[in-house]
């Protein structure tokens, strides 16, 4: 195995992880829309604002092993 390079079990992980970050980000923003306390609203904030974060790392994650697999090239569809 290259340096750099995902098994197929450490990608079904990062997917997985993904889905969870992404759920949990969901019921944040539900949340969220549904307090009134400025100080609640401010933490779940902070969540949320950490969970997108969490989801564009391994988003590029994923991205980056698509790129080194296809030589740089990638056809994912969005």
């Amino acid at each position: 195995m290259h340096q750099g390079q995902l098994t197929e079990k450490e990608k079904l992980v990062i997917q997985e992880q993904l889905m969870a970050e992404q759920l949990c980000s969901k019921k944040v923003q539900m949340y969220l829309s549904q307090v009134q306390d400025p100080a609640i609203q401010g933490v779940l904030q902070q969540m949320a604002d950490k969970g997108q974060r969490h989801v564009s790392t391994l988003n590029n994650m994923l991205q980056q092993q698509t790129l080194s697999a296809t030589g740089g090239y990638t056809t994912t569809m969005q």
